[in-house]
């Protein structure tokens, strides 16, 4: 395809340094969680007590940990769930959060204010509370994480959401298709959502680092993943015990965590840039 055929947001994206080298951490990012395990040569569950701590060597480049596992590929390992919770807690808060917010943007009235004012409220309260909350009472298990961050992190994309439907409600094109007699998920699914795609994608991107730092708080409090599932955030809370005697122990599992956030991050904003009308008008 060529390049004057690309859409002009495609075109700066491209354009953007920086929101390239961060996809281009995610791509390479997904592929060392997802074949690292493969590739290491030791097993995750695999204990040598007398070398408990060994800093890192050549044969193990982030050490071993207390029980003599290989910190690399419990990294790898840790690596898979904390990704897994991040991007499914994502697509259950976009699925909620699009379905309401869209309600509400395209409805309106009495529907819209009910909606809102109920975003409101549940915005009063600190998001990591009701998740510590929910955890307490669906208890300890990766399920219960996805179902946990998912029911309270749809909350910013409803917002969203709402805000950019509302807007479009009163295009013209909307108005065409309910002449023509187009019913309300109808006009919603085949010619809103498709305007809305642009904020929609980018409040996605900035909802997975939110998962897996939450994630791993959860994790971190003993609240998250149980055994024999380890994330980065059991890593971290693993470490934390040994890091003023073996910082390394803490130190891989939390710079995992940091420049995930940061990749995330970096190519949330990249593709904010990309689809800013602001900047295409300065095309």
């Amino acid at each position: 395809m060529a390049a004057s055929s690309r859409p002009r947001w495609m075109e700066r994206l491209r354009r953007d340094r920086g929101a390239m080298t961060a996809l281009a951490g995610l791509v390479l990012l997904g592929l060392i969680v997802v074949m690292g395990p493969w590739l290491s040569p030791y097993d995750e569950t695999s204990q040598r007590l007398v070398r408990s701590f060994e800093r890192p060597t050549a044969g193990h480049w982030f050490g071993l940990d207390e029980l003599g596992r290989d910190l690399l590929t419990r990294v790898f390992h840790g690596g898979r769930i904390s990704l897994a919770v991040g991007l499914m807690g994502a697509l259950l808060s976009l699925a909620l959060g699009v379905t309401v917010g869209g309600l509400a943007g395209l409805v309106g009235g009495a529907v819209e204010s009910v909606l809102m004012r109920l975003i409101d409220f549940l915005y009063g309260i600190p998001l990591l509370l009701i998740v510590i909350a929910l955890m307490v009472v669906l208890g300890q298990g990766l399920a219960n994480v996805f179902i946990a961050l998912g029911l309270v992190y749809w909350l910013n994309m409803a917002r969203v959401v709402r805000a950019r439907v509302a807007e479009l409600r009163s295009q013209e094109f909307v108005a065409a298709a309910r002449v023509l007699g187009v019913g309300t998920a109808g006009v919603f699914l085949r010619h809103v959502l498709p305007n809305a795609m642009g904020v929609i994608v980018v409040t996605a991107t900035f909802m997975v680092p939110q998962a897996i730092f939450a994630e791993s708080f959860l994790s971190f409090l003993g609240l998250g993943v149980t055994l024999p599932h380890a994330s980065w955030g059991t890593l971290a809370a693993e470490g934390l015990k040994a890091m003023r005697s073996h910082p390394h122990v803490l130190a891989f599992p939390a710079s995992a965590i940091c420049l995930t956030m940061f990749v995330f991050q970096a190519a949330g904003e990249g593709l904010r840039r990309a689809l800013d009308p602001r900047e295409a008008e300065l095309d």
